[in-house]
């Protein structure tokens, strides 16, 4: 039977696991209701610095902290561990229901734990946490703090747990270096991962930038232009898309409404590929406009 005093002493002792596996084992309605009771513990653990201990963090809580002292007093034993964090987190989950769940950051810092904990509780509901992730990261590229392991939604695309996201930010995270850095960094992840490479990745074509998050800018901040000259090339020299694949991407994104600036990285990716200057140039007016780029 699953009681508040049983899941208090998990969250208090940082057994993470052990709290997932219980909160996994019961109905949603049954573990929020156990969960309600321990919420205003879980942030306090959330807002306590490194090695803090429930004497030392009450020195600094303040007054009229909602709740009051008391209901910190064994709230966790001895310095907090990577554990208690996500222990708190998971209690914060579990709480709610998935719209709301997926609206809190961040997710647990144990990568293994967070590539887990989300499908063992939400095993149905995880395209809500892509779809918010990915909305998320589109509207703010460099809301670090928000945006910190969320591409472990990536590994649950791959592993068949929920469909790929329409939303472009999902895209727009594995360009940024979210997953891994670009360069040889992301095109072995990318290998690795060829159902993401495929639904996700292919869509760069097509993809429109945002501030923080396009092609463009994300090989600007690395004079190699890694996405250019190595992600690209590298999967083609692998057999994962072909030549015939990429300059027809090209040619698509030069006819589109794309972003001027970010029609710029296509054309330079077209000379790479050895088109015709004059084609590519043709390519790269903007609509209605007669301007070069």
């Amino acid at each position: 039977m699953l009681t508040v005093d049983s899941l208090r002493n998990l969250l208090a002792t940082g057994r993470s696991g052990d709290l997932a596996a219980r909160l996994a084992s019961v109905e949603p309605y049954e573990r929020r209701a156990a969960c309600k009771p321990l919420v205003g513990q879980a942030k306090a653990i959330l807002c306590a610095s490194s090695a803090s201990t429930v004497t030392s963090w009450l020195r600094d809580l303040r007054a009229d902290y909602p709740g009051g002292y008391a209901q910190f007093v064994d709230a966790w034993t001895g310095p907090l561990e990577l554990g208690h964090w996500d222990a708190a987190t998971t209690v914060l989950l579990a709480s709610k229901v998935p719209a709301q769940a997926a609206k809190v950051w961040p997710i647990p810092e144990d990568r293994s734990f967070s590539q887990w904990v989300y499908p063992a509780l939400f095993p149905n509901d995880l395209i809500a946490f892509v779809d918010q992730w990915s909305s998320d990261f589109a509207a703010n590229p460099k809301n670090w703090d928000r945006n910190r392991g969320r591409a472990v939604m990536y590994e649950w695309i791959e592993e068949g747990l929920v469909e790929a996201p329409h939303h472009d930010g999902a895209v727009l995270m594995l360009i940024s270096g979210w997953a891994d850095r670009p360069g040889k960094p992301l095109l072995y992840w990318l290998l690795a991962r060829p159902k993401v490479t495929r639904v996700l990745f292919a869509r760069l074509f097509t993809t429109r930038g945002v501030k923080g998050a396009s092609l463009r800018q994300s090989d600007r901040s690395d004079v190699n232009d890694p996405l250019r000259t190595v992600v690209v090339p590298g999967l083609v020299e692998a057999g994962v898309w072909s030549r015939s694949f990429v300059v027809q991407g090209v040619e698509s994104a030069l006819r589109s409404d794309l972003p001027a600036y970010q029609r710029r990285w296509f054309v330079q990716l077209g000379a790479d590929l050895g088109l015709p200057a004059a084609g590519t140039t043709a390519l790269a007016r903007s609509p209605g406009s007669g301007v070069v780029l």
